[in-house]
C-alpha cells in the first residue's frame, strides 16, 4: 500500500477516537451526519411509504422547524411555556450505508452526541440500542446486526413525549453522529483519562487507559505514549510491553514533563496525547487533547487555578441554539463560547444537563470555566412532569452518570462536576442517600475534580443532604450564606443560581467571603422555554408565565442574538471588567410586551424595561426615567447641551445613577469623571441621539472564510441605520427583510431576538427586532467557492457581503 494512502487511513483513525488498522480504508465516517430521512409522526418502519420521508442532515432539530410564512411555536402546544410553546411528537430518522467487506472481523459502533428523547436505535430491523436521556452521549454496538460487503439501514425512533422539560428541548438528532470502527483489541470507548499535577515548572502525565479485548488471550502488545505540545513538537515519549488478558483492562502509565505549559483562562495552552496500541500486524491510535492545570478549592482561601486566586463570574446557560433550535453546530457553540467571554464572564454552569461536546471544546480552546450539570431531576418529578428523568433515574443513573463523566473527563474547562439541580426530595432522607450514592459513584471515576449541586435549600434541614458535596451551590439562597457557613466552618459555597436584579448584592458577597467563590445568575444568554419569564416573571402557584406567543424567557444579560442587554453593560462595572465603563439607558415610558408583571407575581427574575434609546415619539416632555451605569467618581447628564445635574458615583450607590429628564428629540449625553488630585476629569462620555427612519442596511459577517465541510457556519447582523448613520431602535421603525444566497452555501435560520415573534426562522424573509436580526449561512459539503449574501427591503435599501468557503 502507498504512503499516502496508509497516512489517509492514520488520521482517519485519530478522527474517529481509535479503532481502524492503518493498513485499510474506511467507509466515509467523516460524512456520516449526511444523507439521513427524516419521517415527523410515528410509523411501522417497514410499512413506511418513502414519499414521506425527506432528506435531512445531523444535528437536527424537528421542533424549530416550520414552512415559510408559518410559526414553529403554537399555542396548541402540550408544554406551554415551559418549552416556549414548542411542539414535540415522534419521529423517525434513517439512514442507508454501505460497510466493505475487508471489514469483517472488526467491531463496529455508532456515536450519538444527544437525541431528544426516548430514543430506539435499530440496524436492519433488529433493535440494538437507545436511552431515555435526552442529553447523555453514548455509543451503541452495531457490530452483530452488521451486513458486511452490503448495504445496512440504521433507522432511529425519537419519542418527545412531552412534560418532561422545563425550557426548549429540540426534538430529535440534534447532537453529532459518528461512526467508530475498532479492532478486537483497543482502546475503550471514552475509555482514557488523563490527570495532571505540577510541581515548579516540571509536571506529571498520569494516563489511565481503558483496553477491550475481544479476543482469545493472552495477547501481547504494546502500548506507545507520545506527548504533543501546541507547535507540534514532541515533548514526551513513554512505552509499555502488556499481556492482556479477554475482558476490559485498564493500564496505568506515568509520564513526567520536564517543562509544563500551563492551562488558564488568560493561557488556555493545550497537549495532545497520541496512543498507539499494537499487537500482531494490527494496530489502533487515539488522540486526546489535555491540558495542565492545577484546581484548589479552600474553605479559607477560596477558589485558585494554578496558585492564582479565581472568583468565577459566572453565567447559567441552557443548550438551545435560537433560531437554530437545539442543533448543535460546531461553530455556533464556538461563537457562543467566545461572545461569553467577550461579556466578561469567566465561566458558566451548564443547567441542567452535559452541554455538547463542541461547546467543551471551544472553552477549553478558549479559556471558559465549566461547572458540568448531570441531571435536573432524581428520584421525584418536578411539577407535573411525569416523563421527566425521574421516570427513569433508578434505573439508569448508574449508566448515564458513567458516560457524562467518560466523555467530559479529559477537558481542562470543566472544574466542577454538578449532579443535580433543585432536587425535590432535597430535605428528605432520600434525597441525603441518594446524594451519597451519586458522589461515592463519581468520586470513584474522578478523584481529580470536586462534586457540587445546585441546591434551593438551605438552613439545619438541609444539612445531610448538602454536607455529602464538596463544593455547595445555592439557588437564591443568599441570605443563608453566613449562617450555613457557621454552622458548617469547612463548607466552600458559591451563588449557582442568582437574581439579575441583585446583582450587587450577590457580588458583594463574592468579594468580601473568600468562602463564596463565585455568583451564577440566572441566566447569563436568553433562551427558549421559561416563556416570559423575565418579563412577567411566574404566577402566584409558580407556573404561568408568558402566553402564547412568548418563547423567549427573555432574562438573559446577553440576548438570544448574542449581543449584551443592558444588564449586561452592568456586569462590566460590577466585575471592572475595563470594558463599557459608561453606559447610558432610558426606561420605556410605555410597557413594550403585554403580559407585564402584576404584584402577586414572583417576578425576581424580570429585567428593567430600559434601552439604549433617545426616541420616543409622542412622548414629549414626559419625564422618563435614564439610567447610568459608571465606574467614574462623578457623572453628569446633558440634554441638547444644556446640564441636567452632577451626581457622585460609587459603591455605596451600586455604581448607578437615575436621573428624571422630560423627553425632547435629540442628544442625550453622560459624562464620566475620574477624580485626580482632587479635581474631577472628564474620562468617557456616552451619547444616545435622536433617530429617523431607516435609511440603509449594514450587513456584517463575523467570518470571511469557512470551510466547505457540510457544518460550518457564517453568523450575519443586518443594522438598519438612519441617514446619520445611526443605528435604528423603536421597534415603529422595524423592517422586514429579504435574504438571498448565491453560491455553495445555504441560510438555515434567521432570529431578530423578538421575545413574541410568530416568524419562521427557515423563512428567508423577516422582520428586525430594535433595528436587527442575524442570519445563518451554512457551507456545502465539498463545495468550496465563492458565496454572496445579500439583504434587501421593499423600499430599495440594500447590502451585501461576500464570503469563501474551501
Amino acid at each position: 500500500m502507498n504512503r499516502a494512502l496508509l497516512l489517509h487511513c492514520f488520521f482517519t483513525c485519530l478522527l474517529l477516537g481509535s479503532g481502524c488498522a492503518a493498513s485499510e480504508k474506511l467507509p466515509d465516517a467523516d460524512g456520516f451526519a449526511f444523507g439521513w430521512q427524516f419521517h415527523y409522526g410515528d410509523i411501522e418502519l417497514q410499512k413506511a411509504d418513502a414519499s414521506t420521508w425527506r432528506e435531512v442532515q445531523i444535528p437536527h432539530d424537528w421542533s424549530i422547524e416550520s414552512p415559510p410564512g408559518e410559526s414553529p411555536f403554537s399555542a396548541d402546544s402540550e408544554d406551554a411555556y415551559d418549552t416556549g410553546y414548542a411542539r414535540a411528537g415522534v419521529g423517525w430518522y434513517r439512514k442507508s450505508f454501505y460497510v466493505p467487506e475487508f471489514l469483517s472481523g472488526k467491531r463496529l459502533l455508532v456515536e450519538f452526541g444527544g437525541i431528544y428523547l426516548n430514543s430506539e436505535i435499530y440496524l436492519n430491523g433488529v433493535r440494538v440500542g437507545g436511552q431515555h436521556n435526552g442529553y447523555m452521549s453514548f455509543a451503541v454496538e452495531l457490530t452483530p446486526e452488521i451486513r458486511f460487503g452490503g448495504r445496512n439501514t440504521l433507522a432511529v425512533r425519537v419519542d418527545n413525549n412531552g412534560r418532561n422539560s422545563r425550557w426548549y428541548s429540540g426534538s430529535g438528532i440534534y447532537r453529532p453522529v459518528a461512526l467508530l470502527v475498532r479492532n478486537p483489541v483497543d482502546f475503550q470507548h471514552w475509555g482514557t483519562r488523563v490527570v495532571t499535577s505540577r510541581r515548579g515548572d516540571a509536571a506529571r502525565i498520569a494516563v489511565n487507559t481503558g483496553l477491550d479485548v475481544r479476543a482469545p488471550g493472552p495477547v501481547r502488545a504494546t502500548l506507545r505514549y507520545r506527548v504533543i505540545d501546541a507547535s507540534g513538537k514532541i515533548v514526551a515519549r513513554a512505552e509499555r510491553k502488556l499481556t492482556l488478558d479477554a475482558g476490559e483492562q485498564r493500564v496505568q502509565q506515568d509520564i513526567p514533563l520536564a517543562r509544563a505549559n500551563l492551562w488558564s483562562p488568560a493561557s488556555p495552552y493545550r497537549y495532545r496525547l497520541q496512543q498507539e496500541l499494537a499487537y500482531g500486524e494490527n494496530s489502533s491510535s487515539s488522540e486526546i487533547s489535555f491540558g495542565v492545570r492545577e484546581l484548589r478549592f479552600d474553605s479559607e482561601t477560596g477558589f485558585s487555578i494554578n496558585g492564582e486566586p479565581t472568583l468565577l463570574r459566572g453565567m447559567n446557560l441552557h443548550h438551545d441554539n435560537y433560531m437554530l433550535g437545539a442543533a448543535a453546530y460546531g461553530r455556533a457553540e464556538e461563537r457562543k463560547v467566545e461572545r461569553i467571554l467577550a461579556a466578561g464572564y469567566n465561566a458558566v454552569r451548564t443547567s441542567h444537563n452535559p452541554p455538547s461536546r463542541a461547546f467543551l471544546d471551544a472553552a477549553d480552546r478558549l479559556g471558559l470555566l465549566v461547572i458540568d450539570e448531570a441531571f435536573d431531576a432524581w428520584n421525584r418529578r418536578k411539577w407535573d412532569h411525569d416523563n421527566d428523568y425521574s421516570s427513569h433515574f433508578k434505573r439508569d443513573w448508574r449508566r448515564d452518570l458513567g458516560n457524562f463523566i467518560a466523555r467530559d473527563f479529559n477537558h481542562p474547562s470543566v472544574i466542577l462536576w454538578s449532579l443535580g439541580n433543585e432536587i425535590p426530595e432535597q430535605n428528605e432522607p432520600l434525597g441525603a442517600d441518594t446524594a451519597k450514592a451519586l458522589v461515592d459513584f463519581v468520586h470513584a471515576l474522578d478523584s481529580s475534580r470536586p462534586t457540587t449541586i445546585g441546591a434551593n435549600t438551605s438552613g439545619k434541614k438541609a444539612d445531610p443532604f448538602l454536607n455529602s458535596f464538596d463544593v455547595v451551590g445555592y439557588n437564591y439562597e443568599k441570605d443563608h450564606y453566613l449562617s450555613d457557613r457557621k454552622r458548617n466552618p469547612r463548607r466552600i459555597m458559591y451563588g449557582s443560581e442568582t437574581y439579575p436584579r441583585d446583582a450587587f448584592e450577590y457580588w458583594s458577597t463574592v468579594e468580601k467571603y473568600p468562602f463564596v467563590i463565585g455568583d451564577f445568575v440566572w441566566t447569563g444568554w436568553d433562551y427558549l422555554g421559561d416563556a416570559g419569564i423575565g418579563w412577567s416573571g411566574y404566577g402566584p402557584d409558580w407556573q404561568g408565565i408568558g402566553s402564547y406567543p412568548w418563547q423567549l424567557a427573555f432574562c438573559g444579560e446577553i440576548d438570544a442574538l448574542g449581543y449584551k442587554r443592558p444588564l449586561g453593560y452592568y456586569r462590566d462595572v460590577l466585575w471592572q471588567t475595563g470594558k463599557n465603563r459608561l453606559s447610558l439607558f432610558v426606561q420605556s415610558p410605555e410597557p413594550s410586551y403585554r403580559d407585564a408583571a402584576t404584584p402577586e407575581r414572583y417576578d425576581f427574575w424580570v429585567h428593567p424595561d430600559i434601552h439604549p434609546s433617545w426616541t420616543w415619539p409622542g412622548h414629549e416632555q414626559q419625564p422618563l426615567d435614564v439610567r447610568i451605569y459608571s465606574v467614574y467618581d462623578r457623572v453628569q447628564l446633558f440634554l441638547n447641551g444644556r446640564s441636567l445635574g452632577v451626581r457622585d458615583n460609587a459603591q455605596g450607590n451600586k455604581w448607578q445613577r437615575h436621573f428624571t429628564v422630560n423627553y425632547q428629540p435629540g442628544e442625550l449625553v453622560a459624562v464620566g469623571y475620574r477624580q485626580v488630585d482632587g479635581e474631577y476629569i472628564p474620562a468617557e462620555r456616552r451619547v444616545l441621539a435622536t433617530t429617523s427612519g431607516a435609511a440603509a442596511i449594514e450587513l456584517t459577517a463575523d467570518r470571511g472564510q469557512f470551510s466547505a465541510d457540510g457544518r460550518d457556519l457564517v453568523y450575519l447582523t443586518a443594522q438598519l441605520r438612519d441617514k446619520n448613520g445611526r443605528p435604528v431602535y423603536l421597534r415603529d421603525l422595524d423592517r422586514k427583510l429579504s435574504f438571498e444566497v448565491s453560491g455553495p452555501a445555504d441560510l438555515i435560520g434567521i432570529g431578530n431576538g423578538n421575545p413574541v415573534s410568530r416568524e419562521s426562522f427557515q423563512d428567508l424573509s423577516h422582520s428586525t427586532h430594535h433595528g436587527r436580526l442575524v442570519a445563518v449561512v451554512r457551507s456545502r459539503r465539498k463545495q468550496p467557492g465563492e458565496i454572496t449574501v445579500r439583504v434587501s427591503s421593499g423600499n430599495g435599501m440594500e447590502a451585501f457581503v461576500r464570503l469563501v468557503s474551501h
